[in-house]
């Protein structure tokens, strides 16, 4: 039985290697003119003989050329007296048959194709006309080797006529020495796996040789001495979805019939896609936009997939919107959105804005329970896997106790240094005897590790995963890949985003085609099937939408907007944030306890509000999201552009991308001229990849056109400033929309203020006013002036509103004038009697904790005066009142009048509530 075959460049590769031989050519006398053997054969001196006789080696006749026949002659008998054994070719009176009495056999197959058998290796001399396939085909275990012949009747006779010419006999001999040999017969067999297609041919059926692919070839032994071997063909052809239609028309020429998959069928079932469900595709959705019909197509492009499809298209052309209309249109029944933590609140915005139905859960913690009743789960990278845990012991108590309890992991606590913990790659089954609150703990712990999140997502039934930026799954042995794997094994639908598809190397390819048909891309990346990496392109090309900026430029606006809500903060900073707001209002009201004007105080509290909007900055360059955003940027643009309001900002972002490897540069206040010059060439030129540059500073006179995308850390006071900063890359020269990101910090309700929000609310009304009045599009506008009072009016309407709500005393009362500018301001009392006067103020210096800040000052005060018996009570003063109040105090210089003057107030305040009540 045949389970080898190698095919061959030509027939002739059948005969053997190199052999030595004298080879004659005669004149037109009959005569000798001259000889030729191999050159390398020297073991009886006929190299010198040749030369002695006058012989001269003919390059163009590769042969010994003589001056006359007699001296041809005697070098004749010489060769063949030393060298008997030598075959004699060429010679009219010795004719050579180098094929004498070697048996071929002849079978004829179907469709006039035809057939030779020879013996598997013939005598290096002999020669095989025609151009006939030829193969070399081998038994299982090396019990026989045998030679074919390939083609059509003519290229059949012409091969079979030039071995017979050399004394070869045809006969049956070969086909009864091969039994198992036959013409005709069976079916080729056709497996197709997702995009493979495996043709499995029958290498005893002769006629399945027709269709053999080109011959492989390997090297062994070490490069450059060593050979070149063809590689033996097992009957296996392997070919994809997109080669079978070429490869169809030989089988068919050939007349031979095939069985099993068929190539020819769809690869996936579309699923139902309807408009109606979209929002934005005929009317306005939430957001009052349209879709752009690059954006539907995208959507119905993922709808022919089987909502199996990866969409490319380049940052910035919209493929959030396009994802969420398919889930739409195609009903989605409900959809886990896995994507980085600076994309998280872009998502919420955008399912919002696009109508997307249901309910919307942010998912913050492996601890989380996923809400059945929202139909959108949102959640980021850094959730899915399940990563290794510390455990810290509290004391060698509870390491002994750990120990008892799992004696076999004692030898991996670590104990050096200050270290007593241990790190857990798995769950354990036991629960150590520690104290309830450790045991709360230690269970977290192992839900963590037995990954309940992802199992909980697993049994949701059927959904709709959206991988966003789906190259952060470009490695295969990362345990997010193993994770998302899992999730998009089977039927669910898997949509996946990315503007770089391919960021590092095209075997990157194979990793999302794994996610999109596992089973076919482990048949693709098997070495042994010969598929290469242009076949895993192809068919990762046919789940993919790619279109560039340059492709839609005239759907799409001169410029982009994105807002990006930044969630992980720095702890440090966040706290510095707070107490540089805390002393803001703190020196608005000792400004207006003074007797500053309201102008003055507000002023006073500009310091504060500097130095939180720096922390703020700070806080969100320090917790990594704004990094990684300009990495994706990078990569999918290959530069950026970011500005920054304050330099420690600057310093640290730049401190971050350098430790990513990029080229950064900043350009600020602190920026001589000629640097500034030096540096925007560079950046221009390619030579850096991140333009960091001061709002103001680099905002204005310098062209940065190289980069379509500003990212804005910060905001600005003044909108011209912010415009002109954005306009550095919108300009001449200029070709590709440009898209311009401001990452807005995002709190908790609990945790106060959000500058950052306030500045966008305050920016958005802005542009709405004079977009208004002007009747022009100034959404290009970011802010507008008076953005500063507007702020201050904000942060002190929510110190009014906070007054508000705090428990009412018999002493506190509304302003008879609630339509006028009103401060809360804190009013001193007399100390009860008996109470021991309490010393004010504050220690300078703290040698013992950290410097409490202004809330803590602030609650500190208000207990000990409550522990003292006094009351804290709020005054609200109309303008007049507090005009007189600031009058008696510039006269007295002394605060003791101006109490006396507010006890008097509250208490005729008291006096007229009491005689209304009574009427």
């Amino acid at each position: 039985m045949i389970t080898t075959a190698v095919k061959l460049k030509s027939a002739n590769e059948l005969t053997k290697k190199k052999a030595e031989r004298v080879e004659v050519t005669c004149g037109a006398n009959g005569q000798l003119q001259a000889l030729s053997w191999l050159y390398t054969t020297d073991d009886s001196g006929l190299n010198g003989m040749v030369k002695r006789l006058g012989g001269v080696w003919d390059r163009a006749a590769g042969s010994w050329m003589f001056p006359d026949w007699e001296s041809a002659q005697k070098m004749f008998d010489a060769i063949v007296k030393r060298h008997p054994d030598w075959p004699v070719s060429g010679h009219p009176d010795k004719p050579f048959l180098p094929l004498d009495g070697i048996s071929i056999s002849r079978l004829k197959l179907a469709d006039g194709f035809e057939a030779a058998l020879t013996p598997a290796s013939l005598p290096f001399f002999a020669h095989i006309a025609g151009t006939a396939q030829a193969f070399h085909l081998a038994s299982g275990k090396g019990k026989g080797e045998i030679g074919l012949l390939l083609g059509s009747s003519d290229e059949i006779d012409i091969a079979i006529d030039s071995m017979i010419k050399q004394g070869a006999i045809c006969n049956d001999t070969l086909v009864k020495k091969w039994p198992t040999i036959r013409a005709t017969g069976s079916k080729l067999q056709v497996k197709v796996t997702g995009w493979a297609v495996q043709i499995t041919c029958d290498l005893s059926n002769l006629h399945h040789y027709a269709v053999a692919p080109p011959p492989q070839y390997r090297w062994e032994g070490v490069y450059p001495f060593g050979v070149r071997v063809a590689v033996p063909w097992s009957g296996m052809i392997h070919t994809t979805r997109k080669r079978w239609p070429a490869l169809k028309v030989p089988i068919l020429a050939a007349g031979l019939a095939y069985e099993g998959d068929d190539p020819d069928a769809e690869l996936v079932v579309p699923s139902t896609f309807d408009a109606s469900q979209v929002a934005g595709w005929d009317t306005p959705a939430p957001n009052g936009h349209l879709l752009h019909a690059y954006q539907k197509t995208g959507a119905q492009f993922c709808a022919k997939r089987g909502m199996r499809a990866l969409i490319c298209d380049e940052m910035g052309v919209g493929k959030t919107v396009q994802a969420i209309a398919a889930a739409e249109a195609c009903s989605a029944p409900r959809v886990v959105v896995i994507c980085p933590a600076n994309a998280r609140y872009v998502w919420d915005r955008e399912i919002q804005g696009w109508g997307g139905r249901g309910a919307v859960q942010h998912v913050t913690s492996q601890l989380d329970t996923l809400d059945l009743t929202a139909r959108w789960h949102i959640i980021t990278y850094d959730l899915l896997a399940v990563r290794a845990e510390t455990w810290r012991f509290r004391d060698d108590a509870e390491r002994q106790t750990f120990v008892d309890t799992f004696p076999d992991l004692a030898k991996e606590i670590q104990l050096k240094g200050s270290k007593n913990q241990i790190t857990l790659e798995k769950p354990l089954s036991k629960v150590p005897a520690f104290d309830s609150t450790r045991v709360d703990a230690w269970e977290k712990i192992m839900r963590r590790l037995r990954g309940e999140l992802l199992e909980q997502i697993l049994a949701i039934g059927p959904l709709l995963t959206i991988l966003d930026e789906a190259h952060r799954a470009k490695n295969k042995a990362a345990k997010r890949t193993k994770a998302i794997q899992r999730l998009a094994a089977g039927e669910t639908q898997l949509l996946m985003l990315t503007g770089t598809p391919l960021r590092n190397n095209e075997h990157e390819a194979a990793v999302l085609l794994s996610l999109l048909d596992d089973e076919a891309a482990a048949a693709l990346g098997s070495e042994k099937n010969r598929y290469t990496i242009e076949d895993v392109k192809d068919y990762l090309g046919y789940f993919m939408i790619r279109r560039t900026k340059a492709e839609v430029l005239p759907e799409l606006p001169e410029k982009t907007r994105q807002r990006i809500d930044v969630s992980n903060l720095d702890p440090e900073q966040m706290t510095a944030y707070q107490q540089a707001m805390a002393w803001a209002r703190e020196s608005y009201t000792k400004a207006v306890a003074i007797g500053k004007s309201d102008a003055e105080a507000r002023q006073s509290m500009q310091g504060g509000i500097e130095r939180a909007r720096t922390a703020l900055g700070v806080a969100k360059v320090l917790g990594g999201e704004v990094c990684d955003l300009v990495l994706d940027v990078v990569e999918n643009k290959g530069c950026c552009v970011v500005f920054c309001a304050h330099h420690q900002v600057s310093d640290s972002l730049k401190a971050q991308l350098e430790q990513e490897k990029l080229r950064v540069a900043v350009v600020d206040g602190r920026t001589s001229q000629k640097d500034r010059a030096a540096i925007v060439a560079d950046f221009q030129n390619g030579s850096l990849d991140v333009f960091i540059g001061g709002i103001n500073a680099a905002g204005e006179a310098i062209t940065l056109t190289r980069a379509d995308t500003v990212i804005f850390v910060e905001l600005d006071w003044v909108p011209a400033a912010l415009l002109q900063a954005e306009d550095r890359i919108h300009r001449v020269g200029q070709r590709s929309n440009c898209q311009v990101i401001q990452l807005v910090a995002r709190l908790p309700e609990a945790e106060g203020d959000n500058l950052d929000e306030i500045m966008v609310d305050l920016i958005g009304s802005k542009v709405a006013r004079i977009s208004a009045v002007l009747g022009e599009d100034t959404t290009n506008i970011i802010s507008g002036s008076s953005i500063q009072a507007q702020l201050h009016e904000r942060l002190l309407a929510r110190g009014k509103q906070e007054a508000a709500l705090a428990p009412a005393t018999e002493d506190t009362a509304p302003s008879p004038d609630s339509s006028m500018k009103e401060v809360a301001q804190e009013v001193p009392v007399p100390i009860a009697a008996g109470a021991e006067k309490r010393r004010r103020g504050r220690p300078k210096v703290y040698t013992d904790k950290v410097p409490p800040t202004a809330t803590e000052r602030s609650k500190h005060s208000i207990k000990a005066l409550t522990d003292a018996g006094g009351k804290r009570v709020m005054l609200r003063l109309t303008p007049e009142a507090r005009e007189a109040l600031k009058v008696i105090m510039a006269i007295t210089g002394s605060l003791q009048e101006t109490v006396a003057i507010n006890q008097a107030i509250v208490a005729r305040k008291n006096e007229l509530l009491q005689t209304s009540t009574t009427k």
